[in-house]
């Protein structure tokens, strides 16, 4: 099978170097010619999104955001330029329910499918081998056409439901983490002010179910920056902290949309960032 894939960060690269390491013949694409330089995995290196979609059966999209999502499938030099009559297109990066929809219907006008597949860390700091779980949503049967692609990164592959079910799957996910992680942060500062022993404070979380591998690993950073952030730290949490506020805005638009109430998340997005810096902006 030919592969198309499109978006080479930390999780893209990582997906086509599994891809490539399947077997499957992949064709890679990155805005940024160095990215598309640095990765080594065997894979041909396309000139533009319509390039690495030519002759594809299956196109991978892992970019930031709806708005980049939607320049790679229509944009100039988009998928729609070369994409082949059945072709089916995957959209990893985490959007809008809504955009996984109007994209499914622009792609319908050349006779290719869309299903959205998001994706959410399962396993951390390999460097082989699956390391994600991935969220489907949309006709079932082209989760399977997609299966043997999804299993080369995938430690599960869950089908959601409709279109866009993967992603409302994601962002509802992505809500319970950072509004955790923001609630380990301050809860690390009220324990602070308070006088707590913070090895008490983790044994007492501990005990009572607590302390998740999320919040264990916060309160761990938490401890670690005491002293201060340096430079490298500093640039990831602003790094993390801006992807808390991308992710907790789709979630309250998705909200709204849907007349869910998620205060909650609009605190949070206007919080994460200065609690992802300890505090400091």
């Amino acid at each position: 099978m030919r592969v198309g894939f499109i978006g080479l960060g930390d999780m893209g690269a990582a997906q086509a170097a599994e891809i490539a390491r399947a077997g499957f013949d992949l064709a890679v694409y990155d805005a940024l010619p160095a990215t598309l330089a640095a990765f080594t995995s065997p894979a041909t290196r396309a000139s533009s999104p319509a390039e690495s979609a030519r002759d594809a059966e299956l196109i991978g999209i892992c970019v930031r955001d709806d708005q980049q999502v939607s320049e790679v499938i229509q944009g100039p030099g988009g998928l729609m330029e070369t994409i082949a009559d059945g072709a089916l297109v995957l959209v990893h990066s985490t959007v809008s329910p809504a955009t996984v929809i109007a994209m499914a219907e622009v792609l319908a006008t050349r006779g290719a499918r869309l299903i959205d597949a998001a994706l959410t860390r399962t396993r951390f700091a390999v460097t082989e081998g699956p390391f994600v779980l991935s969220m489907t949503g949309g006709d079932p049967a082209l989760t399977e056409r997609a299966r043997p692609v999804l299993e080369a990164f995938s430690t599960a592959v869950v089908h959601a439901g409709p279109l866009g079910a993967g992603m409302a799957l994601k962002i509802t996910n992505n809500f319970v983490t950072w509004t955790h992680i923001l609630t380990i942060q301050q809860a690390f500062a009220l324990a602070q002010a308070g006088g707590v022993d913070l090895g008490k404070l983790g044994e007492v979380m501990t005990g009572n179910g607590n302390l998740t591998p999320v919040s264990s690993a916060v309160l761990d950073g938490l401890v670690r920056d005491m002293g201060g952030m340096s430079d490298e730290r500093r640039a990831f949490a602003e790094s993390q902290g801006r992807i808390g506020e991308k992710d907790l805005a789709l979630a309250l638009e998705f909200a709204r949309c849907s007349h869910v109430d998620l205060s909650l998340a609009r605190h949070s997005g206007e919080n994460i960032l200065r609690g992802m810096l300890g505090g400091r902006l």
